[in-house]
């Protein structure tokens, strides 16, 4: 049995309008959403992951961090690697 696989990453926040009684049951119903929605023809979710993403900075970022006066007034600190960690929905459909 052969398998096709697809990625969808889950956004980092999940916007439940304003605030109210049940917040938390909006942010299960918004995911839930996402899910049906990305499962449309025929993928089903296999799992789910942790991925984390590393950005380097830019040129000019780690320019301005090096400069003594520049730096401390612009950045507040040394341009520093950037990880971003996130849910990654894993769904595979057979083919």
């Amino acid at each position: 049995m052969a398998w096709d696989y697809k990625c969808v990453a889950v956004p980092e926040t999940i916007d439940t309008g304003t605030s109210g009684k049940d917040s938390h049951g909006a942010a299960v119903t918004a995911y839930e959403q996402l899910i049906k929605n990305a499962a449309q023809g025929g993928w089903e979710l296999d799992h789910v992951d942790t991925v984390e993403s590393r950005q380097k900075p830019g040129v000019c970022a780690a320019i301005i961090g090096m400069i003594p006066i520049i730096g401390p007034l612009c950045c507040g600190r040394k341009a520093e690697v950037q990880i971003i960690s996130y849910k990654m929905l894993i769904f595979r459909k057979e083919i």
